[in-house]
């Protein structure tokens, strides 16, 4: 299958796709240095490879938990092959695919400007996944990565995604919310992702509005490496799980300024929130596509937070082994660095947390006795820690006070 890859209305390159190998080849395309496929992380002698990688990971992931469902509801073989059943179309960038000879245009498909299927949110939302059937493919949940079973929603208030939770009875939505607003008093209320906890089909989810203004998107593996000039080899080992320095340099590659604070802030995040979900597809690079700058993205994904660490790990078993919990938060939450930008970081904002997080969890008699309590002086330990490195950096830099 032939298609054209574009950025809003002008032409990138022509490519190929065959859906039985998912082998992606680059057809025709402008020299390897020009200037706008190397600022949209589509050149250098790489370039190749980096857009075949971008075209394949765009699309929703085989590994969601309901994946089998909605393929078999749309009558195709894999995820690729249902993302150019439309166009490519996402909510997270201003790329798409047109077939030979097609003549639309971006301002008349692109979802912030038009309207797409409402019934493939609810049918998934659902579960009744025999309604895709009859859905239109042009929506944005198609190129939309992710394991949990989620869906968009577009509202007069905007653009949220809702996901469902993890645990039947909902009760990690707390956690979550828990790590919003931790977020917040980290980043700042105007520069964190939000999260609501919201009802409907007769069901609680996790709404997050669109993260994104319209002349923003979010670049995250292969391109944000093909933008900072790595090469293939370098790509393909920082796909994995990256080490400190690995992020740092990546990011600032990108373009991101003050790298080593945009490091300091998120991995504090996670050892304050005990989130074990941060991996590459939970950070990225928002670039303006006007003027090119760049910043880092703050968290975006606040699941299995605040005590939610895994639905293997039994809450259970966390409250009788209070003492074996403290073991594994310190072995899986620490790894902070005096050396990294602390300059930005006020422990007075986290004080009182822990009482917020009593708070939240007293309300759910179903909890095991003891959690909220548990998680609070979890949170208190780390929150101990943070202070600390972030004291010893300040020490060094200032050693006359």
């Amino acid at each position: 299958m032939k298609r054209t890859l574009l950025f809003e209305n002008q032409e990138l390159l022509d490519f190929e796709v065959d859906f039985s190998t998912s082998e992606i080849r680059v057809l025709d395309a402008p020299d390897a240095d020009d200037s706008l496929l190397c600022s949209l992380g589509f050149g250098g002698p790489d370039r190749d490879a980096f857009v075949a990688d971008s075209i394949r990971v765009r699309r929703m992931s085989e590994r969601r938990e309901d994946a089998e469902q909605i393929l078999g509801a749309f009558g195709v073989r894999s995820a690729l092959e249902l993302a150019f059943r439309g166009r490519g179309l996402s909510l997270a960038d201003k790329l798409w695919y047109r077939a030979p000879g097609a003549t639309e245009r971006w301002e008349d498909i692109n979802f912030f400007d038009n309207d797409w299927d409402a019934s493939f949110c609810e049918a998934v939302l659902t579960h009744d996944y025999k309604r895709l059937a009859s859905c239109s493919p042009d929506v944005p949940d198609v190129t939309t990565g992710g394991r949990a079973r989620k869906a968009w929603e577009q509202t007069g208030d905007g653009i949220c995604l809702l996901k469902e939770p993890l645990y039947e009875n909902g009760y990690d939505l707390i956690g979550a919310s828990l790590a919003a607003e931790l977020c917040g008093l980290l980043y700042g209320q105007d520069a964190h992702q939000p999260l609501n906890v919201v009802e409907r089909f007769g069901r609680r989810f996790a709404s997050s509005p669109l993260m994104l203004c319209r002349d923003e998107e979010l670049v995250q593996d292969p391109r944000i490496f093909a933008m900072g000039g790595f090469g293939l080899s370098d790509a393909i080992r920082l796909t994995g799980p990256l080490s400190s320095q690995d992020f740092a340099d990546v990011i600032a590659r990108a373009g991101v300024p003050d790298a080593l604070a945009c490091l300091a802030r998120m991995i504090a995040f996670k050892v304050l929130a005990l989130m074990t979900d941060m991996h590459p597809g939970n950070y990225g690079v928002i670039r303006n596509i006007e003027t090119g700058a760049c910043r880092a993205a703050p968290p975006f994904d606040y699941e299995r937070s605040f005590g939610f660490i895994s639905s293997d790990f039994p809450l259970e078993a966390m409250c009788k082994n209070p003492r074996f919990a403290s073991l594994l938060c310190a072995k899986e939450f620490s790894g902070l660095d005096s050396s990294w930008d602390w300059s930005w970081y006020d422990p007075q904002k986290l004080s009182g947390f822990e009482s917020r997080i009593q708070e939240a969890y007293a309300s759910l008699g179903d909890l095991p006795a003891g959690f909220g309590g548990l998680i609070a002086g979890l949170f208190a330990a780390q929150r101990d820690y943070v202070n600390e490195v972030a004291a010893r950096s300040q020490a060094a830099k200032h050693p006359e006070t």
